[in-house]
């Protein structure tokens, strides 16, 4: 398969994960995506297919990392170092430590080395799958920082003791100073790839924002092409590339303190397109996954039911024994590497424990790297290869099955308000404004206008038919009365009127009679005309269409009265009005003969309407009406709305 075609297949998957994820709210989306992958695992051209971990690692994780990397706090880095170090690097080189240990003695076949590959595959955690298992939950907040400060740097320990692994069943023997220095230039060398490349693009992008004149059309696609442009480097001189686009990121995000409110367009979109980068990339990691997983099936048949029911045994026992380390690691109280993460309250300490053990996610990256394994070479039997797959297989699906399970009991819903009430928060909020703005508007298109605009923030709105129809049937009957004024009579004779009496009631039927059709036809096929018929029928188009006008401005005035006295109800909802002056508009101008143009509302106006916007809300929020959280949600929203409007200016 090209690239371009799996791309294409790839992104149909998401937007197929995304439109069930909708019908299924209850399931996790980590399960939606995987479960869509292995339907796009029956493919033919995703038979027998297997990760490949260089086009995964560059083209997928490092990206991920590099954005985890710009959305996080250089200043807490430097503030929980410890903390990191701690659960990051010694908590990962234990687990690898003791989980090598327990295959080691179970496992026969397997001498140590082999032993600590399987255990720095299995050990990087995923914090993107635990967001998504805790979905609609709370997690404290010290426990999610050390989450995903420990996901966004265990990866590269796994990577490097993997390294390390495969290197001592390469040659053979193995040095405790030897691997300890690998360790610190793989994992030192590349953090300092990351921040010298880093702060100079940082540099070269500032100086892109002071001097050009259209900045975004070359920061972004040097913001895009970073996390690529650094992992090669840093893999090319032999150090870690996760750990150098992190470092990277974690720049970009200082650049972003220290810019401000400079170059805001500029910052708004990098962030808006990496938000959508990123999830497209995290749909794509957990669909992969579901892809994969049907080539470990058929490693499943191959080994046999007894040895595949043994290493599922042996499998979990692994999930359990990472268990137990990581509630031991973060358990213990006096550990002030890690105070800050965890309540000193031992009730507390105890659940904050558990949470996080429950937490240790693991996802593509494991298999990634146990894809990463050497095939069919001296130092790695093939069918190692495949039990260590099979395996780590195995731990990845135990690890977002457990959570799932237990998590959302241990956890507290989020306490701010739900879809249903902050939904009641937005349409109040547009109803404040309307009201406030109509009542110094005069002109009753733009008026008519700005309420349409300002409505479309409630979301699509479907207007009731049933409701339109009856108020045109309304309209019409008035517009019928008003033909048998001694006014309209004495303006226009009574064969104009009958015409378009006839016209009304063909309307009210959705249909059109053939006399007006013939009427309004500029010429009649069949037979010849003389010339008074033809100017006859012309005079009597020309009154009808003058009757209309006449009737057409009564009408919206009509509509417009009705509006001003809903409005008095503090009734916002016009949209059967709108539909009847949208049919009677098209009426209009389609007798006319003319092209019906917008309406264009002034910027000003648009701009007061949004403040209104902006004032509710504040006024909401101090009265603790509403939660903070639904108020900045709110904000945004006005913030997007109000840029888009004026955009299009």
């Amino acid at each position: 398969m090209s690239a371009i075609s799996f791309i294409a297949v790839m992104m149909i998957g998401v937007i197929g994960a995304n439109i069930i994820k909708e019908f299924f709210p209850q399931i996790s989306e980590t399960f939606i995506l995987i479960g869509v992958g292995l339907i796009l695992s029956f493919l033919p051209e995703f038979q027998n297919f297997e990760l490949e971990p260089e086009f995964f690692m560059m083209l997928i994780i490092a990206p991920l990392m590099f954005y985890e990397g710009s959305k996080t706090s250089l200043k807490k880095v430097r503030k929980n170092f410890r903390g990191i170090f701690f659960l990051s690097i010694t908590l990962a080189v234990v687990t690898v430590l003791l989980v090598a240990v327990l295959t080691n003695n179970i496992m026969g076949s397997w001498i140590f080395p082999l032993a600590i590959c399987f255990a720095a595959i299995v050990t990087p955690t995923d914090a993107v799958a635990v967001k998504s298992i805790i979905s609609g939950k709370k997690m404290p907040e010290g426990v999610n920082e050390a989450v995903e400060f420990e996901s966004l740097f265990n990866d590269a320990t796994g990577l490097v003791l993997l390294s390390l692994g495969l290197s001592v069943l390469e040659s053979g023997h193995f040095s405790i100073w030897e691997g300890l220095g690998r360790f610190i230039f793989v994992s030192i060398g590349g953090i300092i790839i990351g921040l010298v490349v880093g702060a100079l693009l940082v540099r070269i992008r500032t100086a892109i924002n002071l001097r050009a004149t259209r900045p975004e059309a070359t920061i972004i696609p040097i913001s895009i092409l970073t996390p690529f442009f650094i992992y090669l480097l840093a893999e090319h001189f032999g150090t870690s590339g996760v750990l150098a686009v992190v470092a990277a990121g974690l720049i970009h995000n200082f650049e972003g303190d220290m810019l401000k409110l400079t170059s805001t367009n500029v910052q708004l979109t990098n962030n808006t397109i990496w938000e959508i980068l990123s999830d497209i990339l995290n749909n794509f990691v957990f669909i992969l996954l579901g892809v994969s997983l049907f080539g470990i099936w058929d490693i499943f048949k191959s080994l046999g039911w007894k040895e595949s029911i043994v290493l599922f045994l042996i499998s979990v026992l692994v999930y359990l024994l990472m268990l137990v380390i990581r509630k031991f690691w973060t358990n213990r109280k006096g550990n002030r590497s890690i105070e800050h993460f965890f309540s000193d309250v031992k009730e507390e300490r105890n659940s904050d424990s558990t949470i996080f053990a429950l937490s240790g996610a693991h996802g593509t990256m494991t298999l990634a790297m146990a894809f990463s394994l050497p095939l069919n070479t001296s130092i790695l039997s093939n069918e190692n290869r495949e039990i260590i797959i099979t395996m780590a297989a195995i731990v990845i699906l135990l690890s977002l099955i457990v959570p799932t399970l237990i998590l959302p009991k241990l956890l507290p819903a989020l306490g701010g308000e739900s879809t249903d009430n902050i939904n009641q928060v937005r349409n109040d909020m547009v109803d404040y404004a309307i009201l406030h703005m109509v009542e110094e508007i005069e002109d009753s298109k733009v008026r008519s206008s700005l309420t349409k605009q300002l409505q479309s923030q409630k979301g699509l709105q479907i207007p009731d038919h049933t409701k339109s129809s009856k108020l045109m049937d309304e309209i019409i009957s008035w517009q019928e009365t008003l033909l048998d004024t001694t006014t309209i009579k004495a303006q226009f004779s009574s064969k104009v009127i009958d015409y378009f009496r006839i016209y009304l009631e063909n309307s009210s039927k959705h249909s059109t009679s053939k006399k007006i059709r013939r009427l309004f036809s500029k010429r009649r096929r069949g037979r010849r005309v003389d010339s008074v018929e033809m100017q006859e029928f012309a005079t009597i188009r020309t009154d009808i269409s003058r009757l209309e006008s006449n009737l057409y401005q009564q009408t919206i005035e009509k509509l417009s009265s009705l509006e001003k006295e809903r409005l008095e109800n503090k009734i916002t909802d016009f949209s059967d009005i709108e539909e009847v002056k949208h049919i009677l508009e098209n009426r209009h101008y389609r007798i006319r003969n003319e092209i019906q143009e917008d309406t264009i509302i002034p910027n000003e106006l648009l701009i007061e309407a949004f403040q209104l916007e902006y004032q509710f809300v504040l006024n909401q929020v101090k009265t603790d009406v509403i939660s903070k959280e639904t108020s900045n949600k709110l904000f945004k929203e006005i913030n997007n709305a109000q840029v888009l409007q004026l955009q299009k200016q």
